[in-house]
C-alpha cells in the first residue's frame, strides 16, 4: 500500500511538471551594509513551495541566483511550471554586521503576484528599492547551506 502511495505521488509530481504552466518573475535592487554598496551578496529568487500531503516536504524551486555588482545592485529574472499561481520572492544572504558569527544572515522580500507572468519571459520587473542590511528584518534567519 504505502508503494502505491509513493508511486502514484511520483507520478502527479511528475505530470505537474508536464501539466503545469511555465510562469515568471523578476526582481532587482540595490543592497547597501552601513551606507556602503553592500558587494558581492548572494541573492536567489525563489518559487514558494507549500507542501499539499501531511509529512511530505515541498522545497522551494529556485528560479535565478547571483551576486551584486560593484555597485550593491542585483538584477534577477527565472521561470519555473506550476499548476497553480507560483508565489516568488527573493533571499538576501550576507554578513553585513556579523562579526565573527558562523554563516549568514538571510531574509526574504516577497515580490506581488502582480509581476507574475505566463511564460518565461517577465512582462514587468519588480523594483525592490533599496535595502541596508545593517538592520534586522522580520523573519531574519540564519542559513549555512545556500
Amino acid at each position: 500500500m504505502k508503494y502505491l502511495l509513493l508511486l502514484a505521488f511520483v507520478a502527479t509530481a511528475s505530470a505537474v511538471d508536464i501539466i503545469g504552466r511555465t510562469q515568471s518573475a523578476a526582481a532587482r535592487g540595490k543592497l547597501t551594509c552601513n551606507g556602503e554598496p553592500a558587494v558581492g551578496v548572494r541573492v536567489k529568487l525563489y518559487d514558494s513551495d507549500n507542501s499539499v500531503l501531511p509529512g511530505v516536504v515541498d522545497t522551494d524551486d529556485l528560479m535565478a541566483s547571483g551576486k551584486t555588482d560593484s555597485n550593491g545592485e542585483y538584477d534577477l529574472s527565472g521561470h519555473t511550471a506550476e499548476v497553480t499561481g507560483i508565489e516568488p520572492y527573493i533571499a538576501i544572504f550576507h554578513d553585513c554586521n556579523d562579526g565573527i558569527k558562523p554563516c549568514q544572515r538571510t531574509f526574504r522580500v516577497g515580490i506581488p503576484s502582480k509581476y507574475v507572468t505566463n511564460g518565461k519571459s517577465p512582462k514587468e520587473t519588480y523594483e525592490a528599492g533599496q535595502l541596508e542590511l545593517a538592520g534586522k528584518y522580520q523573519h531574519e534567519g540564519r542559513s549555512c547551506l545556500h
